[in-house]
């Protein structure tokens, strides 16, 4: 059984279908990340979870208890929210305990609890500070201790890290990892970040407009998209896509996807496929490669550093178990009609 579960969960604003008949099981100690564009309803999936939304069809479960019209105070999760929401006057202890006091819990308790969530989170010599007095990182971490402290069933994430810069990204990044496994809780995180998607969870939840696209673990997604809309999201440069007329029988595929690092640059006269150098990235510890092929424009990743010069011919040669075969509607084709390796 399910530890927290979304059962047709739906969401109107007005005659808006926001969120359409969600059904989404999430197992006690799971990481789960919902990805997807901006407006395609993860944060508002949160917020229902969280009681901040309301439901307007469909149940959600926890632990075996229906809590769809629950308010939020009652259903034991703890929310982390993309603006740090530290109140200015209180100091990092008091910020920390501040639900903890208003339940009236006593003063040892709530002193030790704030005293191991300060140690796992590098706070412990910060207690006395002010939110005003800390940096980006730092307040955000205050933010994650007073969810600790409360010990809730779920922790939610809304995009917690968007405000800090790249370093301190992925220093929390790695912080709130190590978090979630000295904890073992059940979280939900959302965000529009990838490198967070794919190093963070146990499974990602791909959403588009209100529906899930995919659920599956980062490489189940990465390497076997269910269409491609998810294809072209997960991964950073996005998966080629060209038109299944630069590939013969090709039977029911309407187009072809490849990935940057399974294509390789070769000389002029070898390969499938053959264009024109038009932009090279030199980002060094990766080179991409921007190849103009007439019809469409490819990326190629490699993993040294290049010779080839901007509006140099050039081919371009890949593996056919590599490639990525959908249908006019753009679901994946995973099985028969395989395409043969040359160009047409």
């Amino acid at each position: 059984m399910a530890f927290l579960e979304l059962k047709g969960v739906e969401k109107f604003y007005g005659k808006l279908r926001a969120i359409k008949g969600v059904n989404l099981a999430i197992n006690k100690g799971e990481f789960i990340v919902f990805v997807g564009p901006s407006g395609c309803g993860k944060s508002t999936l949160l917020r229902m979870i969280a009681g901040l939304e309301t439901i307007n069809g469909g149940q959600l479960m926890l632990d075996g208890k229906d809590i769809t019209h629950e308010p939020s105070s009652k259903r034991d999760l703890a929310m982390v929210f993309q603006s740090y929401a530290l109140y200015p006057h209180m100091t990092v202890e008091e910020n920390m305990s501040f639900a903890l006091r208003l339940a009236k819990v006593a003063p040892e308790v709530i002193k030790e609890k704030v005293s191991k969530a300060a140690e796992k989170l590098n706070l412990t010599s910060y207690l006395e500070r002010t939110p005003k007095a800390l940096s980006g990182g730092q307040r955000q971490r205050v933010a994650i201790g007073r969810a600790i402290v409360r010990q809730p069933k779920v922790f939610l994430f809304d995009e917690p890290l968007s405000n800090l810069d790249a370093a301190l990204r992925g220093q929390t990044r790695v912080e709130i990892a190590k978090l979630h496994r000295e904890l073992g809780a059940t979280t939900i995180y959302v965000t529009h970040d990838q490198v967070e998607a794919m190093t963070l969870a146990d499974r990602v939840v791909v959403l588009r407009d209100g529906m899930i696209e995919q659920v599956g673990t980062p490489l189940e997604l990465y390497d076997r998209p269910a269409n491609r809309f998810v294809a072209q999201f997960i991964g950073m440069p996005q998966m080629n896509v060209l038109p299944v007329g630069m590939f013969p029988k090709a039977g029911n595929v309407y187009e072809v996807g490849i990935r940057p690092e399974h294509l390789t640059i070769v000389g002029a006269n070898e390969g499938q496929l053959r264009g024109t150098i038009e932009l090279i990235e030199a980002l060094g510890n990766e080179t991409l490669i921007h190849v103009n092929l007439g019809t469409a424009m490819i990326i190629v990743r490699q993993y040294e550093r290049t010779r080839s010069q901007l509006g140099e011919q050039v081919g371009v040669q890949f593996d056919p178990a590599h490639l990525h075969r959908f249908d006019k509607e753009g679901k994946a084709i995973l099985d028969g009609n395989k395409l043969a390796g040359a160009a047409a």
